[in-house]
């Protein structure tokens, strides 16, 4: 899966482009240029101010968290989230999982800061129908429904399926904050090639407490057996 600029009919991506940003306040938009982040703020600004809201109470609770989350998704890689809608959505409701969204909750533990893939546990992961999104997202669900759908468009614009949502829980260590994030996953031909496997739900498992990065998970797709208990 690549990272897409968001910027208004613009065509890079992380493969194309030198480099993507993140947007500095929701951590959820990727750009090119400070040009391409302009033009895209009028139709930004609701879904990326209600995010930053979301973080910086989460800051004001335990101040690490955010920071611990954000080099663990980058060590882990966007992979991760393509397979677990792949897995959980489009290979089992392949017409009908714009419906449904997919819900990974982690728990913060002791690790190695050099180490960030280490960061989190694996807690559990499901399938919710879009009409429970409003039960995690604390009245966001306009912001993000709004946003699921900018990243629909932006995804067919590069030639792309489509966009599937995955909703991610980082509880901290001591249960005093949690962090819920909405990520929405591009999905391309190349993802729908994967291969369906029964036991997703515990291969995940494995993944996030084994800590396998999107090199080693790779290596599944090229045939390898993975061992799950």
């Amino acid at each position: 899966m690549s990272r897409l600029c968001a910027g208004p009919s613009c065509f890079n991506t992380d493969q194309t482009a030198n480099q993507l940003r993140l947007c500095g306040k929701c951590k959820a938009a990727h750009y090119c240029s400070k040009e391409c982040q302009r033009r895209h703020w009028p139709s930004h600004r609701l879904f990326c101010q209600k995010q930053g809201a979301q973080i910086s109470m989460v800051l004001a609770e335990c101040p690490s968290l955010h920071k611990t989350y954000s080099l663990w998704r980058k060590s882990m890689g966007a992979f991760l989230c393509t397979w677990i809608c792949v897995q959980g959505l489009v290979l089992k409701f392949p017409h009908g999982y714009r419906t449904k969204f997919m819900v990974l909750s982690i728990i913060e533990r002791k690790h190695n800061p050099s180490l960030p893939l280490t960061a989190f546990a694996f807690h559990d992961v499901s399938i919710r129908d879009t009409c429970r999104l409003q039960d995690l997202l604390r009245g966001d669900t306009d912001e993000v429904g709004s946003h699921m759908v900018e990243s629909e468009r932006l995804a067919k614009r590069h030639g792309h399926i489509g966009a599937a949502l995955l909703v991610i829980q980082a509880t901290s260590s001591l249960r005093t904050a949690t962090l819920v994030r909405a990520v929405p996953v591009v999905l391309t031909l190349e993802d729908m090639a994967y291969e369906k496997e029964e036991h997703w739900e515990d291969m995940t498992k494995v993944i996030i407490n084994e800590a396998i990065d999107w090199r080693r998970m790779r290596t599944w797709e090229a045939g390898l057996n993975v061992a799950v208990s």
